[in-house]
């Protein structure tokens, strides 16, 4: 992947004003950051006030989907499976309207009980046994999550400034920190309403090959016959399930202004999940037609390189690294509040103070952005992180989706964590870690899950 951005480097070297527009993304970024950063409350740091009206919560719920998983890895699996794995987008745009029920219910109960994440839930469901091990699971998965932002992100502003992949890895790391320390969760709200004009981008990626003429490509794209029927089901299933395992989306609920931003919102972030879907797509195909030689970690990049002239490529690639810095934001903020109210807060003998909790949220951004920064240095394989990430944050999906619907017993649902995990450290040492395996760990989770509530219920007679 360095390689191919490397030669897109030389490819815009010669374009004026260039690294202009990476300084003026940057300096608008902060400057949105700080806007009101100094008169806000708890509520506001954490959760943005629970104010935040459609368009925000539809940009951020979408801004942080378009991230290094959704535009590298996912274009490198379109690269490799072809149209099968675009059943992804399908599936998450599916995932989508099937939350809405329980986005519903989480939005009532959370204006209740000041839910702030996933875990609050879990703890209100269950035990603080199980709040916790959801919790340490959870911020694996998001380190994970961040630390592909963080690999994504840096090589492609390496290939596009010149720069080296430590300095571009140093200077994402430096931006985000200053603004999540600054503004919050108000931050990730706000910057990710300038971010999502990566969405015009891609528009406009999507509307010059259909202008082109060449139909070959979008032929493909709904021609499923070629498509192999485990991928398919596969990459389904996961864009699906990864709405419920997606701590960020919870946030968003939390935060809605009401019910009705809520339930519009989602509708739209499917509609505009998938259309970004189709656009990836098509860019991965278009890299896998004309250069099928390149690395599929390669392929979003080289896509874009074959369908755009050299001064859009610039602009759209300034602008993949804003949509990628969007997701880490959200990914660091998610661990940060997991930290510091689940595990720290929960067990304090004393409660924490509203300047603590604050305090105590930037101390763990700041923390995390320096762990991922120095795992980005040393690791640099996407596809082998997500592979792991998901079949790990998949275990706990299980119980929180039965949470809504039974009445689990607490032992049985960290037992089926547990199960979850021990599949997945399987995987590892017999080195069967494969998409369609790794998302297995749901199913082995659900069985555990079934088995111990009815032995416990039993018990209980």
């Amino acid at each position: 992947m360095k390689g191919f951005f490397e030669n897109v480097a030389e490819y815009v070297s010669d374009l004026q004003g260039f690294h202009w527009m990476l300084i003026g993304y940057t300096i608008i970024t902060l400057v949105i950051a700080f806007i009101g950063s100094r008169k806000r409350s708890t509520e506001d740091y954490l959760i943005a006030g629970r104010k935040v009206g459609l368009i925000g919560f539809v940009t951020s719920v979408v801004a942080s989907y378009i991230g290094g998983a959704a535009l590298v890895a996912f274009a490198a699996y379109v690269f490799q499976f072809g149209v099968s794995a675009f059943a992804v987008f399908i599936g998450t745009a599916v995932g989508f309207f099937v939350f809405i029920p329980y986005a519903k219910k989480l939005k009532l109960q959370s204006d209740g009980c000041n839910f702030y994440t996933l875990m609050d839930w879990l703890y209100f469901k269950f035990d603080k046994r199980t709040g916790h091990l959801a919790s340490a699971i959870l911020s694996i998965v998001y380190l994970g999550m961040l630390l592909n932002q963080f690999i994504a992100g840096s090589m492609i502003l390496a290939g596009m400034s010149n720069w080296s992949y430590e300095s571009a890895l140093l200077l994402s790391s430096v931006i985000i920190a200053i603004y999540l320390t600054a503004g919050g969760f108000q931050s990730v709200i706000r910057t990710d309403i300038f971010q999502y004009l990566v969405l015009m981008v891609i528009m406009v990626v999507m509307s010059k090959v259909m202008v082109s003429g060449d139909t070959k490509i979008a032929s493909q794209l709904t021609n499923f016959t070629t498509a192999d029927p485990a991928m398919l089901i596969a990459f389904l299933a996961f864009g699906v399930l990864i709405v419920f395992q997606s701590a960020e989306y919870w946030q968003r609920v939390y935060a809605a202004k009401n019910m009705k931003v809520v339930v519009r919102g989602f509708r739209w972030s499917a509609v505009l999940t998938l259309i970004t879907g189709i656009v990836i797509t098509i860019i991965s195909l278009t890299a896998r037609d004309l250069a099928p030689g390149i690395q599929p970690s390669e392929a979003f990049g080289a896509g874009l390189k074959l369908i755009l002239p050299g001064s859009i490529v610039a602009m759209a690639l300034v602008m993949v690294f804003a949509a990628i810095m969007s997701s880490a934001d959200t990914q660091i903020f998610v661990i940060s509040t997991a930290l510091s109210l689940d595990l720290v807060g929960k067990n304090t003998k004393k409660k924490l103070s509203d300047k603590q909790l604050q305090n105590l949220t930037k101390l763990f951004v700041l923390v995390l952005i320096a762990i991922a920064a120095a795992l980005a240095y040393f690791v640099r394989d996407l596809i082998e992180v997500i592979k792991f990430i998901t079949g790990l944050g998949f275990t706990i999906i299980p119980a929180c989706i039965g949470s809504f619907h039974f009445n689990i017993p607490p032992k049985a649902a960290s037992g089926s964590f547990i199960a979850g995990i021990l599949y997945i450290c399987v995987l590892m040492i017999t080195g069967l870690m494969i998409p369609e395996l790794a998302i297995a760990s749901i199913l082995v989770s659900t069985l555990y899950l079934i088995i111990a509530t009815q032995i416990i219920k039993h018990h209980r007679k």
